[in-house]
């Protein structure tokens, strides 16, 4: 299917993206523990930390090191390395914007003017791709739910906004193309403050626990190199060896602070993202949110000429995944999977085996990877859009 094709059938359409941590991908590692801890394993820290048998301190020291390896690589306002992989990155992000602002600038008054992006990714790479892109492009709206002047809070009423523009005489109007952003597991900008959700720059959210972070004085070697001492396949004699871990190095005999480490934990949990645990919610704010972007997913899925193309995303989160089986009753849904690999999309074939309207791409899955690349040129990226 090329992007002739491809526009045809999505054009004049409710569109919708959902978009998972395969976009960001080399610019932030995925959750799974490195090889030089596993080896040829692969264990996930998702897996680790809900495991309903390893001990809260130990649950909190691998919450420092999803922090230190993770999330604070991401408050990094200049997108991090600028390594020619990494920094590919940027460039994918900005050719999708570019690309997707040009459609709704050349789609019909039929319909709103309008797309959707779902992400369960708190990075916050749309959102500095964005305000690059807005700089020299003005009539266009980037919607990611927040209202506010100089305090910004999150509230799901913002959504669902036609803009409009006049001439200075109103002698016409024209709807402004909307870019909607659903961040579904909170982002990296987000704080909770009185029970709402404000948004402010990371440097502000991630303050106070980068100085904690400081006072521990542990690294992601140090932890690494103390979590590979005592890896094992077999998942419960690792959870028992955590437990029972000794948290000192003897190299430079730093021992791990536990008062440090609950102050640690008390400023992380003002985050609000959804940790990669599959019990999720510590408080009723961030757990009302997600339901409430749930919710919106739904909605839109349920509309008459829905489109929802998929990339990145394996659906390991259960009440996504839900949803989206239940969306699919919809006759007039129409779902396109892209899968970089054909082991992922013999996975997704098998999850989704009952379902009639839906796409697997590419078709030729043998011969060509559904990378980036392969998503916007689907899309109609001709190579002439802004490449940072």
């Amino acid at each position: 299917m090329d992007h002739i094709d491809f526009e045809k059938i999505i054009r004049g359409k409710n569109i919708n993206f959902l978009i998972g941590a395969g976009a960001s991908t080399p610019l932030y590692p995925t959750l799974s523990l490195p090889p030089e801890i596993v080896g040829n394993d692969k264990c996930s820290l998702e897996e680790i930390i809900t495991h309903p048998l390893l001990s809260d301190d130990r649950r909190t020291l691998l919450y420092l090191y999803y922090f230190l390896k993770w999330i604070k690589v991401m408050a990094d306002e200049e997108y991090g390395s600028e390594e020619t992989a990494k920094k590919a990155v940027k460039s994918n992000y900005m050719n999708f914007v570019s690309t997707i602002s040009r459609f709704l600038q050349t789609e019909g008054n039929e319909r709103p003017k309008r797309i959707n992006i779902f992400t369960t990714n708190y990075d916050l790479l749309f959102e500095w791709t964005f305000d690059k892109y807005l700089q020299d492009n003005s009539l266009i709206y980037f919607n990611d739910g927040a209202r506010g002047v100089f305090s910004r809070y999150i509230d799901s009423k913002n959504y669902n906004l036609n803009i409009s523009h006049s001439g200075f005489y109103d002698r016409y109007t024209r709807e402004i193309p909307t870019i909607n952003l659903f961040k579904m597991h909170g982002s990296l900008s987000w704080t909770q403050v009185n029970n709402k959700i404000k948004v402010e720059l990371p440097k502000e959210s991630l303050k106070d626990i980068n100085r904690v972070t400081n006072d521990i004085g542990f690294t992601i070697a140090n932890i690494e190199s103390l979590l590979k001492t005592i890896y094992n396949s077999n998942i419960e004699i690792f959870i028992d060896n955590l437990n029972l871990l000794t948290l000192e190095l003897p190299e430079s005999l730093l021992t791990l602070n536990p008062i440090l480490l609950e102050q640690f934990y008390m400023k992380y949990n003002a985050l609000a993202i959804i940790n990669p645990n599959k019990h999720k919610f510590h408080d009723t704010v961030l757990e009302q949110h997600y339901y409430q972007m749930i919710r919106a997913f739904s909605y839109e899925l349920e509309k008459k000429q829905a489109v929802l193309i998929v990339f990145g995303f394996s659906f390991a989160d259960e009440h996504i995944k839900s949803i989206f089986e239940r969306s699919l009753s919809n006759p007039e849904l129409q779902v396109f999977i892209i899968s970089y690999s054909k082991s992922s999309q013999l996975d997704m074939k098998e999850k989704f085996k009952n379902y009639k309207n839906i796409t697997y791409l590419p078709e030729n899955i043998e011969s060509e990877k559904g990378d980036y690349l392969y998503l916007l040129k689907l899309i109609g990226f001709t190579g002439e859009n802004i490449n940072d």
